[in-house]
């Protein structure tokens, strides 16, 4: 039996880019968007037995309608136009917080040969004679140990297969820190012919027949150095093969340092780095350590404005010396408004893992309901 697994699309995210392509989407959504499309193409030109989709399909609870209509394309392109039986289920990022809500996912239940596991609860279709064990994101920790306990492979069929988002227990490598991920035991995991699991963004092996697909594009900086695309599992006799898809290149440039340097001078050094590499294809990270509060002051906006046009996309942060004891923060004068404050805080800060933007909406949304 052969089985194409994939995770963590995350399509929607990426929405803070600051150019748009013809689609209406930002760049860097449709990168998402396209590496997504790449894979489901070699799927449909690999005809599986099964494809397996382990969670987070969407950045969000609520993706816009142009996202919705694109996942919903490629769904129905796989499962009913190509005859591929496909599982999903909801992951911590596109599962609802609240259960009266219902998941996105669920509008695609009336296309043939999807089967769908997103209310916080197990289901379990047999194929054949195969029986998968799908167990979305659970609305609390309570719930997913109850629908632990059904998770028990049946001996009647030939090959018994789950389908979970969350962390391997035990192992805080897989863990990808965002609010609300929940733990999935290892003896759980080996009681299966296959383990498919979503969540970490990195392929990885975590038992004899479990693994993370990873996602199919980059998502932050922590993943620059990894492939991304899915899995291809044969399961007599065991077997795993990791097929590539095209992901946009992220580069970490070493740690300035910017200790004893004048604005002008620093980024002068910034404007060299960037420079060569080319960076008009690529998402950079460059990090300044031990800058001062008068050299933050300094520093031609200006020049970083151009860098930062002149990159596909280019993120800087400046860490301030830890010696200086001034009370001003951002290298202002004065405290200011708090909510711009604390929206120039987040520019300076390094966010990988999470979502900028939606940090942003929802601290100005927390900001005026305090005002």
């Amino acid at each position: 039996m052969k089985i194409c697994h994939l995770s963590d699309s995350h399509l929607g995210a990426g929405e803070g880019h600051p150019r748009r392509g013809q689609s209406g989407l930002t760049a860097r959504q449709e990168d998402i968007v396209n590496s997504f499309i790449e894979a489901a193409d070699a799927i449909i030109d690999l005809k599986p037995d099964l494809c397996i989709h382990s969670g987070d399909l969407f950045h969000a609870v609520r993706p816009t309608n142009r996202i919705m209509a694109i996942a919903g394309e490629q769904l129905y392109r796989l499962a009913s136009i190509s005859g591929i039986p496909t599982v999903i289920i909801a992951g911590n990022h596109d599962a609802p917080k609240q259960a009266h809500l219902g998941a996105a996912l669920e509008v695609y239940e009336h296309i043939d040969n999807l089967y769908i596991a997103a209310a916080s609860r197990l289901k379990v279709f047999e194929l054949g004679d195969v029986r998968i064990f799908a167990l979305p994101h659970c609305l609390t920790v309570p719930i997913l140990r109850s629908e632990l306990t059904r998770c028990e492979p049946s001996k009647e069929t030939r090959h018994n297969i789950l389908v979970a988002h969350g962390v391997a227990a035990g192992m805080p490598e897989f863990s990808m820190a965002d609010l609300g991920e929940q733990e999935i035991p290892l003896e759980v995991l080996d009681r299966f012919d296959y383990a498919a699991l979503g969540h970490y963004h990195n392929h990885s092996e975590v038992a004899a027949r479990a693994r993370y697909a990873g996602s199919t594009e980059r998502l932050s900086q922590s993943e620059r150095g990894f492939a991304k695309g899915f899995l291809i599992v044969n399961l007599e006799p065991f077997r795993t093969e990791f097929r590539p898809v095209r992901a946009r290149e992220m580069v970490s440039l070493e740690i300035l340092d910017g200790s004893g340097k004048r604005g002008d001078q620093l980024v002068d050094l910034i404007r060299e780095r960037v420079e060569s590499l080319d960076s008009s294809d690529k998402i950079v990270r460059v990090r300044v350590e031990g800058i001062s509060e008068e050299t933050l002051k300094t520093i031609p906006a200006d020049v970083i404005s151009e860098l930062k046009q002149k990159s596909f996309s280019l993120n800087i942060t400046f860490e301030k010396d830890k010696s200086d004891e001034a009370p001003v923060l951002f290298g202002r004068s004065a405290i200011g408004r708090l909510d711009t404050g604390f929206l120039r805080f987040l520019d300076l800060v390094d966010l990988d893992g999470f979502d900028r933007e939606r940090l942003k909406r929802e601290a100005l949304d927390y900001l005026a309901e305090e005002d």
